[in-house]
């Protein structure tokens, strides 16, 4: 895709930052060598049919995609019981060494396991073929916006890409490549080496306040949100429950016939158990979600109801709760899944930022 000249123009504006921030590289490029000498090791043709758990575990501590994550084990745990070692083993296979188009092996990946989204994927990709594999996260998404690529590149406005949008991204990231090089004299920059330039562009926009919100539109579009991953937002919700100390659970049965996205749970001293229900609405009915969570309510430990939604169709689910009664209206609560979103990456800001103390270890030795 050509650059615009005013997207050349943007790029220029942070070359020197990234100038200076090559020349302070060393602390990042060792961490960098460590993490692509520990895949080279688990993530070959041959260590991928040796694959264990503590290796998984490994993986998962180093990705900053699961940084949010306090609890580490339970997130192995979790892609264990959804997919089994030996599928994630051999989908890892066929995702990093398959002979098919990069498109086709990313999309049969996300289709087979569970529990793993674009972060994280394109991550292991990035870091197992920096040559030819960019890094797809809400820090790279909001650095394009800044260099101009909203209208361009659509893709920047997904927290989930597919095949063909991942292929390209890693074309457009081939494009500033070549832009750093022929007209900054930045040679052999990798895909690696992209990801701190658009890195650089993020943390000089926060700073300044540049960064426009991901999902906001374009000045010549209509408002419109979003879509969203309903896995990815019970996934972010139990993270969120299990960082305020509480047990928090997917996929819940909670009373008869009530089987919930999620709970969170806390034990107040010798009187009991209090319980949160979450259900997680994108498309489905909404006669089946009221009635779900009103057969929660048959639980007496439930103290709240909350419906997570995109802010259009909270509105629409509370014109047909205004109906119902009394007990139920009042059990009720709402939030957005944008708000789900910020919660969850400001836990993941907050454990990068505690993680720089070494205060715990890893029990994957990551």
């Amino acid at each position: 895709m050509p650059l615009t000249d005013a997207q050349r123009e943007q790029i220029a504006r942070f070359v020197p930052a990234f100038r200076r921030l090559l020349d302070s590289y060393t602390e990042s490029l060792l961490e960098r060598q460590g993490r692509q000498a520990l895949y080279a090791q688990i993530l070959s043709p041959e260590g991928l049919r040796t694959f264990t758990e503590l290796e998984l575990g490994q993986l998962v501590a180093s990705l900053w995609a699961s940084r949010q994550w306090g609890n580490k084990a339970y997130l192995v745990e979790k892609l264990i019981a959804l997919n089994g070692l030996p599928a994630i083993a051999s989908h890892l296979r066929a995702l990093l060494w398959g002979r098919e188009d990069i498109a086709r092996r990313y999309d049969a990946f996300r289709r087979a396991i569970k529990g793993l989204g674009a972060a994280s994927i394109t991550e292991l990709l990035a870091f197992t073929h920096p040559e030819s594999c960019g890094l797809w996260n809400d820090t790279v998404r909001a650095a394009l916006i800044m260099l101009g690529f909203r209208a361009d590149f659509p893709a920047v406005r997904k927290v989930q890409i597919s095949g063909a949008e991942y292929r390209a991204f890693n074309a457009l990231i081939a494009d500033l490549g070549a832009e750093l090089a022929e007209r900054h004299r930045l040679d052999g920059l990798d895909y690696l080496d992209m990801n701190a330039f658009l890195y650089t562009v993020y943390e000089i926009g926060r700073e300044h306040h540049l960064v426009a919100p991901l999902d906001s539109p374009p000045d010549d579009e209509l408002p419109t949100e979003p879509d969203f991953d309903h896995d990815e937002t019970v996934e972010q919700i139990v993270n969120i429950g299990q960082w305020l100390g509480f047990q928090a659970e997917k996929e819940k049965l909670v009373a008869r016939g009530a089987k919930v996205d999620a709970v969170w749970q806390a034990r107040i001293a010798n009187l009991g158990v209090v319980t949160y229900v979450f259900e997680v609405q994108r498309r489905g009915s909404m006669d089946s979600l009221i009635l779900n969570l009103q057969r929660a309510q048959n639980n007496p430990t439930v103290q709240r109801l909350i419906i997570v939604a995109q802010h259009e169709n909270i509105e629409r689910i509370r014109v047909e709760v205004a109906s119902l009664p009394e007990s139920f209206r009042k059990s009720v609560s709402y939030m957005a899944v944008s708000d789900v979103q910020r919660s969850n990456a400001l836990i993941g800001e907050l454990s990068a930022i505690i993680g720089k103390l070494e205060l715990v270890r890893s029990e994957f030795g990551v």
